[in-house]
């Protein structure tokens, strides 16, 4: 059975993470990549892939990294912290992993991320966008050269449908600030609760290729469990479409 990380073991999840990408990239071509897309009330239009690596934000737009360094200089002056928005994409995933009920892969992609310390939130797809979209806007529709669309992130009904899956992680802003905070002590009596030292604005800058080895565990533990259920062939048909 699956378990998130637990607290203090990032480092061997990223090594496990970069294990799990590699395998899955020689063998199906599966691409998995992420990138910041919002730092607090700043939104990071999606420029380009090539500039994440260039900066230490993941944000996949140059024009906007002066903003973020100078919103964040100006949060640790502040005491305070913030949150931020990740997205994840996994490439040319086969279709047909997951199951309908207890094995379903959109469940364990979302147990695996709110695994990630400081994750509140795990949308797939369209996520909470779909409440406001009407069925015949959100239904991603189906022809003889593919999907129209893709609301579902990639999943439907548990299973895989071969195009991207889409996973989107909101990051709460760290409890440890500078600033007083009212709290009780054992006693039950009000005290207030400042943190000095270390002083981390926003645990959502590293996030990044955390989740992006989550994702890669999660589709190759399907992969794998595909391979006992089906046996052999059907991981070798697989590897050579």
């Amino acid at each position: 059975e699956e378990r998130p990380p637990p607290r203090g073991l990032t480092a061997p999840t990223v090594a496990a993470g970069a294990i799990a990408k590699k395998w899955l990239a020689e063998h199906f071509g599966v691409k998995i990549r992420g990138y910041m897309s919002q730092l607090g009330p700043i939104v990071i239009p999606f420029q380009s892939w090539d500039e994440v690596e260039n900066n230490p934000f993941y944000a996949p737009n140059a024009d906007v990294v002066p903003e973020l360094e100078a919103y964040m200089d100006a949060l640790r002056k502040d005491g305070d912290s913030i949150g931020a928005r990740i997205e994840v994409i996994a490439e040319n995933v086969p279709a047909g992993l997951g199951e309908p009920i207890y094995a379903r892969i959109d469940a364990e992609i979302a147990y695996a991320m709110m695994g990630l310390n400081a994750v509140k939130g795990v949308e797939i797809g369209a996520g909470f966008e779909s409440v406001s979209q009407r069925g015949s806007e959100h239904g991603d529709a189906l022809t003889p050269d593919g999907f129209e669309s893709n609301h579902a992130g990639g999943i439907l009904g548990g299973i895989s449908t071969g195009q991207n899956i889409e996973v989107s992680l909101a990051i709460k802003p760290t409890s440890s600030i500078r600033i007083k905070r009212p709290s009780i002590n054992q006693a039950g009596e009000p005290v207030e609760v400042q943190t000095l030292g270390r002083h981390d604005p926003c645990v959502g800058i590293r996030a990044t290729p955390i989740a992006e080895s989550l994702l890669a565990i999660v589709i190759m533990d399907q992969l794998l469990r595909q391979r006992a259920q089906c046996g052999s062939d059907w991981l070798e048909t697989k590897e050579q479409e």
